[in-house]
């Protein structure tokens, strides 16, 4: 003889929404980003950083803040091969990793270095709510060149115009990645949710691009391995 039992345990006692709310997009034939029509709308009248904007804010940009967003996701873009997402990616290549998964690769190493940049670049973000005083040391640019000081010269000329509020940017060049974090500061974009997702969007094309060039095989990867010396034992 066998008994059974129905009873509820601790998930059955939850009173648990039955749908998931689209907070985004809104799925039909021509999906809606909140509220604006990708074909009807988006598609002939927006730019893709304009649909970005848009999703993280709610709201298309005003002509200042499609400027100033424009140039802080290009000034953050770059990240070079020997930089560990751009690495991770590439070695994935060479070691035969199927397509389908180099951008997962690269996405969680690329989520490490954005955790230890904005990590490494706290003073700053606790400076720029009163940018009173000297500015840190970790967003100035020690050795800058004639081309760094002149893309500085114009950042601060064009900042002037896109915020009403001063920036704090001063006549001592800051570096190229504390610039992007600053002018994303002054858009607003300041939890860590959306700097993460912002900034791994603007790295991600350069790092599966170079991924896509890499060379397809381990002997073309430059694999540097001490010389062996062969001793025969008496």
């Amino acid at each position: 003889m066998t008994t059974s039992w129905q009873g509820k345990g601790l998930l059955d006692q939850v009173d648990f929404p039955k749908t998931l709310p689209a907070m985004v997009v809104e799925p039909s034939p021509d999906p809606r980003v909140h509220g604006y029509s990708v074909q009807a709308e988006l598609g002939h009248q927006a730019s893709f950083l304009d649909v970005v904007w848009l999703s993280f804010t709610t709201e298309l940009p005003s002509d200042s803040e499609r400027h100033a967003f424009s140039r802080a996701m290009t000034w953050l873009a770059p990240l070079h091969v020997g930089e560990g997402p751009s690495h991770a990616a590439v070695l994935a290549k060479v070691a035969g990793a199927p397509t389908e998964v180099l951008p997962a690769i690269a996405c969680v190493a690329l989520g490490q270095q954005i955790a230890a940049e904005l990590a490494e670049l706290a003073p700053l973000f606790d400076w720029l709510k009163h940018p009173v005083g000297a500015v840190p040391d970790v967003a100035l640019e020690p050795s800058p060149t004639d081309g760094q000081r002149e893309g500085w010269e114009r950042l601060r000329t064009d900042a002037a115009r896109w915020f009403e509020t001063p920036t704090g940017f001063g006549s001592a060049v800051w570096r190229r990645r504390a610039a992007g974090w600053a002018l994303l500061f002054h858009l607003g974009l300041r939890d860590a949710a959306r700097r993460h997702a912002v900034a791994t969007l603007a790295r991600l094309p350069v790092i599966l691009a170079e991924a896509a060039c890499a060379p397809a095989t381990v002997k073309q990867y430059p694999t540097l391995t001490p010389d062996y010396v062969y001793e025969e034992t008496p």
